[in-house]
């Protein structure tokens, strides 16, 4: 009796979860896990539902308040100075709930992989320079960034930017960011679209491959890439994919559209584990390599909840 009711103690604190399998599954019971044992937080409401009283246990409640979606003080200080800039330039879209509610979400994710970069941009210019060694200098770093232009004209946006340069040449770095989200898989279309890809030179096979729903959303973010070039607004830039490195949708996607691209510096696959193993080798402070450690245990480190996944079964 005793048992049974520690067992069903677990699986209040741990909340509701969705039929699922696999990586999201995984993911998403972490989360849960985070939140009931690390943040001390009730799970809650379901994303999307109607139902207002209905709650999951990857979500936590009152998360602008706490702001406990973040895992430093400086995360939250670099999420509260982009909301700043973004009434100035009104980039790509960010929903408050998602931010600051979701765990599973990416955009919070964004900000707690890259907010420490965009308080300390010699920070951001030694962990760029881990996996673009020319890198000589990081000037800012946005999210859901897009150009005021809009030269896609559409909603699309690099869910991190990065501003840098390269001896004398001002670039940027462009990412697509996934956790758990899938890519989308409606197929948009613009003339502006096609009118981009005639004038570059980095796509070798015809527009209806990179128009497709496998590869639609990373197409229109090197779209953007190829427009901020045309139009002489940066020299360069850099594409790129960042996510776990145990979805394997997301890392054969990206490695496919890297083979339909033809570029010097080609679009890179960068997932979780080789932020961290890189980050980790930096001369951190003492604050940075607690944040480094957060970031494994949060997004990488799921061996800390399988003991709980087996008492649950």
């Amino acid at each position: 009796m005793e048992k049974q009711t520690h067992h069903q103690k677990l699986h209040d604190l741990i909340g509701s979860l969705p039929q699922e399998s696999g990586f999201i599954k995984r993911m998403r019971f972490h989360q849960a896990w985070w939140r009931a044992f690390v943040l001390g937080e009730e799970q809650g409401k379901w994303p999307n539902s109607k139902d207002l009283e209905k709650r999951i246990g990857s979500t936590i409640p009152e998360g602008q308040e706490s702001g406990k979606n973040f895992l430093t003080e400086n995360t939250l200080a670099a999420v509260q100075k982009t909301q700043l800039e973004r009434k100035e330039t009104e980039f790509g879209m960010m929903e408050p709930d998602r931010l600051f509610n979701n765990l599973l979400s990416s955009q919070p994710l964004c900000f707690n992989f890259f907010g420490e970069l965009k308080l300390d941009l010699d920070l951001a210019a030694a962990v760029m320079g881990c996996f673009y060694p020319a890198v000589t200098r990081v000037t800012n770093v946005w999210f859901e960034f897009a150009p005021l232009a809009r030269y896609t004209q559409d909603n699309s946006a690099f869910d991190i930017a990065v501003e840098l340069e390269i001896g004398d040449r001002k670039g940027l770095l462009g990412m697509e960011c996934k956790f758990t989200e899938p890519f989308s898989q409606k197929e948009y279309d613009k003339p502006a679209y096609r009118e981009i890809f005639q004038k570059s030179d980095v796509f070798k096979e015809e527009y209806a491959t990179y128009i497709s729903s496998r590869y639609n959303q990373l197409f229109r973010n090197q779209l953007m890439a190829e427009a901020v070039v045309q139009n002489g607004d940066y020299e360069f830039v850099h594409t790129g994919l960042f996510c776990h490195q145990e979805d394997q949708n997301a890392t054969r996607i990206g490695a496919e559209f890297a083979d339909l691209l033809d570029l010097e510096e080609n679009f890179q696959v960068i997932t979780f584990r080789d932020f961290m193993e890189r980050v980790q080798q930096l001369p951190l402070s003492w604050e940075q390599r607690d944040w480094s450690n957060l970031l494994w245990a949060r997004y990488c480190s799921t061996r800390l909840s399988e003991s709980l996944i087996e008492e649950l079964r």
